[in-house]
């Protein structure tokens, strides 16, 4: 009787286990339809932790967190389903929902990786092969582009050691050319010392100056010392 007692409790747990997993996918699948996102991934995932009947819940996920814009969720998802998936048919549709989220990603290389693997499985996948051409160009478009942004920096950097160069060789130029000019200026190097030689006279010369003014002027005096003792007028007396 207590065995019976405690097979029944377990059937009853098990059977509100599982009633509480549909209830939380029920909710999930509401929420998806009415575009609710955020709720509806949340159902999703208490409903994928009380998975008990083993239905796989990672497409549905997928798509939930590809519809609410996080790529990177979704293709976390997608890839963590591969190692689940049997069927042939799952498996390339789980690929190419791959493909998509590296795509929204940016992740160009990636996407056209899901693409070639969903097209391995599946060669008749016309969406895959669409998808895989636009993942193609737009690989090539990126690459094109880093190629460029590479030439532009490298033509950048030869131009700056260009002119480094040039200012390296251009210096000892203007470095002889100002010793030239102030050579020129001052040829003999002398400075303001050597404008004052130039205006100094001997020593002789000076004392030459000096004696010849000296006679110049005793011989001034004599004359006029001549000319007042013949030719002076007296101006005493009456003159009448």
């Amino acid at each position: 009787m207590r065995l019976l007692g405690l097979l029944f409790l377990s059937l009853i747990s098990i059977t509100g286990f599982s009633q509480e997993w549909r209830d939380s996918l029920m909710e999930a699948r509401k929420a998806y339809n009415a575009k609710d996102y955020d709720k509806a991934m949340r159902y999703y995932q208490s409903a994928q932790n009380k998975n008990i009947d083993g239905i796989d819940l990672n497409e549905e996920m997928g798509q939930t967190a590809y519809k609410k814009r996080d790529f990177e969720k979704a293709e976390q998802i997608y890839q963590e389903a591969n190692s689940k998936l049997s069927n042939e048919k799952q498996q390339a549709r789980n690929h190419y929902n791959t493909g998509n989220s590296r795509m929204k990603s940016k992740n160009y290389q990636g996407a056209v990786d899901s693409y070639k693997d969903a097209l391995r499985i599946n060669p008749d996948d016309k969406e895959a092969r669409y998808n895989l051409s636009k993942a193609v160009k737009k690989l090539k478009n990126e690459q094109s582009k880093k190629k460029n942004q590479q030439d532009k920096n490298q033509d950048q950097q030869n131009n700056q050691k260009s002119s480094q160069q040039n200012q390296q060789k251009q210096a000892p130029k203007n470095s002889n050319s100002s010793k030239k000019n102030q050579s020129k200026q001052n040829p003999n190097n002398d400075g303001e010392d050597g404008d004052k030689k130039q205006g100094t006279l001997p020593n002789k010369a000076v004392d030459k100056m000096l004696d010849d003014l000296m006679k110049k002027e005793a011989e001034t005096k004599r004359k006029m010392t001549g000319v007042k003792g013949g030719g002076e007028r007296s101006i005493s007396g009456k003159d009448w």
